[in-house]
């Protein structure tokens, strides 16, 4: 009695959708993260397009399982994984349950891809992609799947879970080094604060980590430059060079230096630095051309300023 009310809770509040292709989009401001604690399947690399990709494989008698925490909505992806024998289209069904409840039971239809195939194994053919999505009510709960075939073969699949993320707030950060202090007027009015560095006069922060720096930069221009200008940034982290960022600008004319009329930014062009935690010496270094200023707009997050 107790089981087939649950069965039948869940049946209400989960929703299979099944989609051969692309899936609808996701809500704003949330991702899939994939769930990796998967238990009691074997584990196989599937070759997707020339990506390698994890799987667990799934069987009619042994379930893979997981515990989530709800509410939580989840993506099952599953492959049918064919055996030589198999033929071009092969049935299959994927059963899932939840605290002991069989909640779905649905077939799906394996149909060759032509650009996958097992890892290291180019001959193993592997079905298209099948999607499916399912409501956790709120709770901690243990699902568990298996699936059946009509033929030889194995059904593989990858579960993620929908994490729903506050946008990030980002905040203007000063450096302890530059150039020359700058300040940009667009022509709606608005200003904005940039911080000016050269070949031989870098960017310099010191910071703890492990945070994100967001740099918009600008490459200076001259009145007589026309048409665009490539221009190389090397970033280094405690002297060490931890990445160079090439980029091809044009001159913006809606906006002008306050401080420098004979100049002319350039387009935004934006890097990231992935600084690791401790405490270092980020610089940033206008590598190319030799003779080159460049402005930038430093933010960083607003939970990290305190760091």
């Amino acid at each position: 009695m107790i089981h087939s009310l649950i069965r039948l809770r869940l049946q209400i509040l989960f929703s299979l959708m099944v989609l051969v292709g692309a899936a609808g989009p996701a809500a704003a401001k949330s991702t899939w993260v994939s769930i990796r604690d998967l238990h009691g399947g074997q584990a196989t690399c599937l070759d997707i397009g020339g990506t390698q990709q994890d799987y667990v494989l799934l069987d009619a008698d042994t379930p893979v399982r997981t515990t989530v925490q709800g509410p939580r909505r989840l993506k099952l992806i599953t492959r049918y994984v064919f055996d030589a024998e198999d033929r071009a289209r092969t049935p299959y069904t994927v059963i899932v349950a939840v605290d002991g409840a069989e909640v779905l039971r649905k077939s799906f239809t394996g149909q060759t891809q032509a650009n996958a195939a097992v890892c290291q194994k180019a001959d193993q053919r592997i079905g298209v992609i099948r999607r499916g999505y399912l409501d956790i009510p709120a709770g901690r709960h243990e699902v568990t799947l298996r699936a059946e075939t009509e033929g030889r073969g194995r059904v593989a699949t990858r579960v993620f879970r929908l994490v729903r993320r506050q946008p990030e707030a980002w905040v203007t950060f000063a450096p302890e080094g530059y150039r020359e202090l700058r300040h940009l007027q667009f022509e709606s009015g608005a200003q904005s604060v940039y911080y000016q560095f050269a070949a031989g006069s870098p960017l310099r922060l010191m910071l703890n980590g492990p945070t994100t720096l967001r740099l918009g930069t600008r490459l200076d221009f001259d009145h007589t430059m026309n048409g665009s200008q490539n221009y190389a940034l090397q970033v280094t982290i405690d002297d060490e060079v931890w990445r160079t960022f090439h980029f091809d600008a044009t001159a913006l004319t809606a906006a002008h230096y306050i401080e420098r009329s004979d100049l002319l930014p350039g387009v935004r062009k934006e890097l990231r630095i992935a600084v690791p935690r401790g405490r270092h010496k980020i610089e940033i270094h206008c590598v190319r051309p030799e003779v080159c200023g460049v402005a930038a707009m430093i933010h960083i997050p607003k939970r990290d300023v305190q760091r």
